[in-house]
């Protein structure tokens, strides 16, 4: 089973820093290389890529990916799109997308059927549809307009803030085509999404994660 507990620049965040799909990982210079190697363990043919966004180390915070596409902040340097660009496929959309706001990690909750995201950056909602290829809701949850880092999904289930209410669940749900739970992260951290990565096949979590956390979070991700 492809799992890890592992911190990152001395902290349990991980989703803050890294972020990954089921084809390409991306990470700032000078992480544990215990991390690298682990991805490589998910899958061998993972790619790599070490980068900045808008010069900054918080690439989970900036980004927000499925296997279609990346949506990334509009101050994102130049150089930086370059590296994507010679290292993900023709057929992968990098798509810059000019919001007021730049955090797309914390505001976008994706997975290959559908995404979830701010009411904060409603007015992008056709543009993101475009750029990931699915169907797009505009929703806030659980006392929060930062779906993304309320949430953490794959293609085969999503785990959200324990203060969801029935109704935004099932609208996540149905949007996301996964089977949907609540859980935390990090010994009862409610934000997911900074706290671990994840794909179809593997996860890495953040090392404060207890056992029954990273227990929910494996049955209703379905990582085997």
């Amino acid at each position: 089973m492809p799992i890890k507990k592992e911190n990152i620049f001395g902290g349990p965040n991980i989703g803050v820093y890294l972020a990954m799909n089921n084809a390409y990982f991306l990470h700032p210079p000078k992480i544990n290389p215990k991390i690298l190697e682990f991805v490589k363990e998910i899958r061998s043919d993972m790619v790599s890529i070490e980068t900045f966004i808008g010069g900054g180390a918080v690439i989970g915070s900036y980004v927000a990916m499925n296997s279609f596409g990346i949506i990334v902040p509009h101050n994102i340097f130049d150089s930086e799109l370059e590296v994507l660009r010679a290292n993900m496929t023709h057929e992968f959309q990098i798509s810059v997308v000019e919001t007021d706001l730049n955090a797309f990690g914390n505001l976008i909750l994706c997975n290959d059927h559908g995404a979830i995201i701010s009411p904060k950056i409603g007015e992008a909602k056709d543009v993101i549809s475009k750029a990931l290829k699915v169907p797009v809701r505009v929703l806030g949850f659980a006392g929060s307009n930062l779906p993304g880092a309320c949430g953490l999904a794959n293609n085969k289930g999503v785990l959200v803030h324990p203060m969801i209410d029935e109704h935004d669940a099932e609208i996540i749900a149905d949007t996301l085509k996964v089977e949907i739970d609540v859980s935390t992260i990090n010994t009862g951290n409610p934000y997911l999404g900074g706290g671990a990565i994840v794909n179809d096949y593997g996860a890495l979590f953040g090392r404060d994660s207890t056992g029954p956390e990273i227990q929910r979070l494996l049955e209703v991700l379905q990582i085997e």
